[in-house]
């Protein structure tokens, strides 16, 4: 597992002298992989530690964007998706008020120059940073002439005629298109939550449901409708078929996350789960009975079954 350090000084004893990646990576995308791959290859080519710069919570959480973001993978995600990549460390600053107020130049020179000492920097090509976000790549590629170290800007990654970004990928999640994000994800999307007790109505359709409630309140939540699923319970991987919706058949109100997993018994109260999207069956919609409904679900668990079964 990588290392995960959560200071700057810490940073600076253990991993000193670093090729470094910055920027917020929301989503570790494939536009995120290539600025991560150019980090290691520099890393390798100096013989010096390579380390993931990036920020806890997402900076436009904290500077007051309306309405706020939704993330696509909180922290402890990223941390996950990052591991995979061949990196000695990720340094994760915490993004505060105070921290938003530091100019862009003044957070160059005490974090990059006399703090980390770092060798190289790889950023995004629409990396900014500093208070305002005045910072971007140009001024950091003339703060590296001036502080020591050398900058390197990765173009975007190109995917279906446009760059691949967050924005992007969150749009099409927001839109229900499950496969497309995916793509460009290079990954499946994941949401991580706790179940919690709903109002049983699950098991008088006769397919019971966890009602998964998001770790993170800012985590995006696709399109509202039904899903495949693969549903990860620490080391188990299980088949299942999520509903996001409104339950307007019962007419109750509020957006719930409700997973049916296939051939699994037990009781999942409290417990921690990871639900991973495979594809998008079906838009919300009000049945005119509870038993029209039930015919539905089981369509639907048929559906999945057969979508999954590989």
């Amino acid at each position: 597992m990588t290392t995960v350090l959560r200071s700057v000084e810490e940073a600076a004893r253990r991993c000193p002298r670093a090729a470094i990646a910055a920027g917020n990576f929301d989503g570790v995308h494939r536009g995120h992989g290539a600025i991560i791959e150019q980090a290691i290859d520099r890393s390798r080519v100096l013989s010096a530690p390579c380390m993931v710069v990036t920020f806890d919570p997402h900076p436009q959480l904290v500077i007051g964007r309306k309405p706020s973001l939704q993330v696509l993978t909180p922290t402890s995600q990223k941390l996950e998706l990052l591991s995979r990549y061949e990196i000695d460390a990720v340094l994760v600053i915490p993004f505060t008020d105070e921290f938003a107020r530091i100019e862009a130049e003044s957070f160059v020179k005490a974090t990059y120059a006399d703090a980390l000492d770092i060798r190289e920097i790889i950023v995004g090509y629409s990396h900014n940073f500093g208070r305002h976000g005045r910072g971007d790549r140009l001024l950091l590629e003339r703060l590296s002439e001036r502080y020591g170290f050398k900058t390197h800007v990765v173009q975007p990654v190109q995917m279906e005629g446009s760059p691949v970004d967050s924005s992007r990928i969150r749009a099409l999640l927001a839109a229900g298109e499950i496969h497309a994000a995916e793509r460009l994800l290079g990954h499946a999307y994941v949401i991580a939550g706790t179940v919690v007790r709903g109002e049983g109505r699950g098991s008088q359709l006769r397919y019971p449901t966890a009602n998964v409630v998001p770790h993170d309140p800012h985590a995006l939540i696709p399109k509202r409708g039904v899903y495949a699923v693969r549903v990860r319970l620490e080391a188990a991987v299980l088949n299942g078929v999520m509903n996001i919706g409104t339950r307007p058949t019962f007419g109750t109100g509020g957006e719930h996350c409700e997973v049916h997993i296939l051939d699994f018994e037990g009781d999942l109260y409290g417990q921690s789960i990871q639900v991973e999207f495979v594809e998008r069956i079906r838009d919300e919609k009000r049945f005119p009975s509870i038993e029209a409904l039930k015919d539905q679900i089981t369509k639907d668990v048929y559906t999945t079954y057969n979508m999954l079964k590989a």
